[in-house]
């Protein structure tokens, strides 16, 4: 697949939503399967869905990258009515304001982005870090930004995939993985696995 460069404009964003696309519709049902086990089995469907809107829709997309991404939301918000779902699309539109009238994005911008997702759903879904999360993976993510402004390729993998193992043996300690207690030491949070996958595109 071909790799992903960033500093972020209207162009970028719509390659890396095209390629995220592609990839969720390799890989959405083994996100059903890692959901299914804790939970409604269905985040490669809310993935998924979410993304085909956008691009089945992506003309829309405009120099203004806050339009974009409230544009993403409201696509997430449409096709989606999971929590999952819900939480991206919380975390886009917040992003979305950050960018108003923005054309492209520096690395402070991307770093902002990944800070604005994170803190969005661990307000929306009462969530903290340390609790076995989507959470902790871009946490993982800005830490490794905040060490890096040129490599982004190898990046984005390399951040999930620590959070990931950081993560082995532990357990979720929210939603309703809370119920299986014990069970969720041996396996991967969902959301974490997802966005691990999803980060081939680069």
């Amino acid at each position: 697949m071909e790799k992903v460069n960033l500093m972020l404009d209207q162009k970028v964003m719509e390659n890396i939503f095209k390629k995220l696309f592609t990839q969720a519709k390799l890989s959405h049902n083994e996100f059903n399967d890692a959901d299914g086990k804790i939970g409604d089995g269905d985040l490669g469907v809310t993935i998924l869905n979410g993304l085909e809107e956008i691009n089945t829709n992506i003309s829309n997309f405009k120099e203004d990258l806050g339009h974009n991404f409230m544009f993403c939301s409201q696509a997430f918000v449409k096709k989606s009515g999971s929590s999952f779902g819900t939480l991206i699309a919380f975390a886009f539109m917040n992003i979305s304001k950050n960018l108003k009238g923005k054309t492209n994005c520096n690395h402070e911008d991307i770093i902002n982005i990944f800070e604005t997702a994170l803190k969005t759903i661990q307000e929306r879904g009462k969530t903290k870090l340390g609790d076995k999360t989507i959470a902790d993976s871009l946490d993982s993510i800005i830490k490794k930004l905040k060490n890096n402004n040129s490599n982004y390729s190898e990046l984005f993998k390399i951040a999930t995939k620590q959070a990931l193992e950081d993560f082995k043996g532990k357990k979720i300690l929210i939603g309703r993985a809370r119920m299986f207690e014990d069970k969720t030491k041996d396996l991967d949070d969902p959301g974490m696995f997802a966005l691990n996958k999803l980060t081939n595109i680069f």
